[in-house]
């Protein structure tokens, strides 16, 4: 099985479109399409279905598409590995967030790990805190920071970075905006927007309405911080957030945050990595970043 046909393959699953992995690839949609029958042909694989206008990984595909994704996270460590040889702040960075890091803390690092080293290029994943963590333990990912108390196996290195704070927004044309101080049941019949159920956020969630025994009314579930706010801002329901991702709006008077009588409800971030992984000087370099601009 040679390495070719892989990288083929590999590009094409990624992106699930021929038409984008010719333009990475710089080879012709039909070239690509011999390669990866060729390729079928060896292997005695069926890897792709076609739905539509779509192309999907089949489940021979997803298999294969599990091996290479190891394969290629090496081949990418060693090219890095070897540029950083020179001790030359190089390569690429294959990087990992859950949701409120990933939209709202990360791309401050990330600028300015480019302003730094321009030689150097990031991939971003953002994804929930299972798939980050999943993603760091099989090679895929180098290093990631994750919201919420994740419970990580002892392959993984976990540094917590700074404690964010929850807090509980609502709609300035909300009756409960107007009030200075809330009691803990007048949330009882108030509904929530909440996260999607793998989330931590949604665990958080969980643990609130348990601690205080309000009686559980989810509006809707979303997978986005963002879909939730616009769902906040339409004034349906109230949302469990961090206040990371909506200080601007709550600053701008967007969104107003709920003075409810309860402990204070924190949300911590850390940074992961696999310990087992070789982390390049790019990626060290990219971590003393990372802890500089988070924690100054």
């Amino acid at each position: 099985m040679e390495l070719h046909y892989l990288k083929i393959f590999h590009t094409i699953a990624k992106y699930l479109s021929f038409k984008k992995a010719s333009e990475v690839l710089c080879v012709s949609q039909p070239a690509l399409s011999i390669q990866i029958k060729k390729l079928e042909s060896g292997t005695g694989l069926k890897l792709f279905n076609k739905i539509g206008n779509r192309i999907v990984l089949s489940e021979d595909g997803e298999m294969l598409y599990r091996y290479t994704q190891k394969i290629f996270a090496v081949v990418e460590e060693l090219e890095n590995h070897i540029q950083n040889l020179g001790n030359e702040i190089a390569g690429t960075i294959n990087l990992g967030a859950s949701n409120t890091p990933g939209v709202y803390i990360l791309p401050k690092v990330i600028g300015e790990m480019k302003k730094r080293y321009p030689k150097v290029s990031v991939n971003l994943h953002v994804a929930d805190t299972s798939e980050i963590a999943n993603l760091i333990e099989n090679g895929t990912l180098d290093v990631a920071v994750n919201g919420g108390n994740g419970n990580y196996n002892n392959n993984i290195y976990a540094q917590k970075l700074f404690q964010d704070r929850l807090v509980i927004v609502a709609s300035p044309d909300n009756p409960l905006a107007a009030k200075n101080s809330i009691e803990i049941q007048e949330l009882s019949d108030i509904t929530f927007v909440v996260h999607s159920i793998t989330s931590q956020l949604y665990t958080y969630y969980k643990k609130f309405i348990e601690e205080y025994g309000l009686t559980e009314n989810i509006g809707m579930h979303f997978g986005s911080i963002d879909a939730i706010k616009y769902a906040i801002y339409a004034d349906l329901g109230v949302s469990i957030l961090p206040f990371y991702a909506v200080k601007s709006e709550i600053e701008k008077g967007m969104l107003t945050e709920l003075h409810v009588d309860c402990d204070k409800l924190e949300y911590p971030y850390s940074l992961i990595y696999n310990k087992n992984k070789h982390l390049s000087v790019t990626t060290g370099k990219f971590i003393e970043i990372i802890k500089e601009v988070i924690l100054n």
